[in-house]
């Protein structure tokens, strides 16, 4: 997305796309003690910038949005990426939210198990060296877990999805550049279920429903023929 930017004139990461995580971090973690303005009485703080980001890097349709926000950040205006923090939260006209962010920790603390707040530090730090945008400039220390206090413990067991007897061929389909997914997990999902996998060359999360051909013939042939592409197969978005 930054070299994206920096070929658009006034880029407000820069020309230069080594430094659009530097540049940014310089515009956004001011927002840590003084957050800004966003429109009808709300406000941008770190986190929700952030979050902005993210949620505009599910797909790169979005990138010029978030180079809007990003922009209206260097301005002092917080409201377009706010915004997008919005469409992740899924909060409607109404200001009020669906229960998403609820639903997946309840999910996530019956399946994961807990972490020390040790591992749960090693966590987040490796976390912000692969995400560095994500960087407060502040050192991490004393990350809990999430799920430390909830009342029910886990029900699966890790690792995950192993010894798995007289599952069919399955079919795993990963993209490239999933900011969210990474490929490397599409590949070992793909091994750990002895199923196949078909790589799909893209920046986005996802990609069985982006009314694409190449995808959709081999989704289509698995799930109506239950017939996989193979190994090898590969689709361009």
């Amino acid at each position: 997305m930054a070299a994206f930017c920096s070929a658009e004139p006034d880029c407000p990461l820069g020309a230069d796309p080594k430094r659009a995580t530097e540049v940014f971090q310089k515009l956004a973690q001011p927002l840590i003690d003084k957050p800004i303005p966003a429109g009808k009485g709300r406000e941008l703080t770190w986190v929700k910038a952030v979050g902005g980001v993210t949620s505009g890097l599910y797909s790169k349709v979005m990138w010029p949005t978030i180079i809007a926000g990003i922009a209206g950040l260097r301005d002092g205006r917080g409201d377009t990426l706010l915004a997008l923090r919005d469409i992740i939260h899924e909060r409607t006209a109404d200001g009020t939210y669906s229960n998403s962010v609820e639903a997946t920790l309840a999910i996530n603390c019956l399946d994961e198990e807990r972490h020390s707040p040790d591992e749960e530090t090693a966590m987040k730090r490796a976390f912000v060296e692969a995400a560095p945008y994500t960087d407060t400039g502040r050192p991490v220390t004393d990350v809990r877990d999430g799920c430390e206090q909830w009342p029910v413990q886990p029900t699966l067991g890790y690792p995950y999805a192993t010894d798995i007897e007289g599952l069919p061929d399955t079919l795993t389909v990963s993209t490239t550049g999933d900011g969210v997914t990474p490929h490397e997990g599409g590949i070992s999902l793909a091994k750990t279920l002895g199923g196949s996998l078909l790589t799909v060359e893209g920046s986005q999360h996802g990609a069985v429903l982006a009314r694409n051909s190449c995808i959709n013939d081999a989704v289509a042939n698995y799930l109506i023929r239950l017939k996989t592409p193979g190994d090898k197969a590969r689709c361009q978005l």
